[in-house]
């Protein structure tokens, strides 16, 4: 009967001892601040970790982005038909027949910055590449029936069928942010916000297809009056391929986490809304971590 116990006993530790490494490994990291304290600066008899100076590091994430393509065709559209009534009247340029996209991908990046300490408040400049490849495409069509008058002779009136039919595209690969950071430091921990310029190079590439015709329903007159020829169909096509810059805004919070006197480690949530380019709007989501060194 001692020997079974015995073997329990002993299975017991085995299973226990992993626990017992887990435990002692957080009571280091726990303590870890400490031991380095000597490397610190001391201000009054709390230690204080030394941000201030340049610094660099990596950084790998996660970015999902909103891509609008509903007002893309819009100029493609407005000039196809320009100088109509219909376009003056009933603004089909403006009809939203494309929808939005959300593409995602892996991010990788560096930054590089540099902080000035005043008292607890840590205040700096840094700039932040991203590298994520983000591609989105759209196509729809929408059709309508309206009745318009402008431009007729009194009496008649014009009864629409438009057809409005567009495709988009859109790649963005490389983001480059210039923020000004704003923290403030609790020992070797930093947390911090800051808002700054975006730029991205963006390809665009938009399509429109429109196509209209038009039957006159005269009012009701004693003599009746003669319909106006039937218009139509009439059709017309516009597209636009485009390399530009697109300008945003950036902001976000994160946290700079001290591990030896020039290296630490970091969390960031970052928020970017683009301006419309080519009539596409895009903002960004990224969550990412990275690890620094200060010089």
């Amino acid at each position: 009967m001692i020997a079974p116990d015995g073997r329990t006993a002993c299975a017991r530790m085995e299973k226990a001892r992993p626990m017992r490494w887990v435990i002692c490994a957080v009571v280091a990291l726990a303590f870890a601040p400490q031991a380095l304290a000597q490397d610190y600066v001391l201000r009054g008899s709390q230690p204080t970790y030394r941000w201030a100076g340049f610094y660099g590091g990596a950084s790998g994430g996660y970015t999902s982005s909103t891509v609008d393509f509903s007002q893309a065709p819009g100029p493609e559209v407005a000039f196809i038909l320009r100088e109509t009534s219909i376009e003056q009247d009933e603004q089909i340029s403006t009809w939203s027949v494309l929808g939005k996209r959300n593409p995602e991908n892996t991010a990788l990046g560096a930054f590089v910055g540099y902080n000035v300490e005043w008292n607890n408040v840590i205040l700096g400049a840094e700039v932040d590449y991203s590298h994520s490849s983000l591609n989105a495409s759209a196509a729809n069509s929408l059709t309508r029936s309206f009745s318009d008058s402008g431009s007729l002779p009194a009496g008649h009136h014009y009864y629409y069928t438009v057809f409005d039919g567009a495709s988009s595209s859109f790649q963005m690969n490389n983001v480059t942010s210039f923020r000004a950071r704003f923290g403030w430091e609790a020992g070797n921990f930093l947390p911090y916000g800051f808002i700054g310029l975006a730029v991205s190079r963006v390809s665009t590439t938009t399509a429109a297809l429109v196509t209209y015709s038009a039957v006159d329903y005269p009012d009701s007159e004693t003599p009746p009056l003669t319909p106006l020829p039937n218009l139509g169909p009439i059709t017309g096509g516009e597209s636009n391929s485009q390399n530009a810059f697109a300008y945003g805004v950036a902001t976000g919070v994160g946290m700079d986490v001290g591990i030896t006197p020039n290296l630490f480690v970091r969390g960031e949530f970052e928020y970017i809304y683009f301006a419309p380019v080519t009539g596409i709007q895009v903002s960004l989501t990224t969550a990412r971590v990275g690890a620094g060194f200060k010089f």
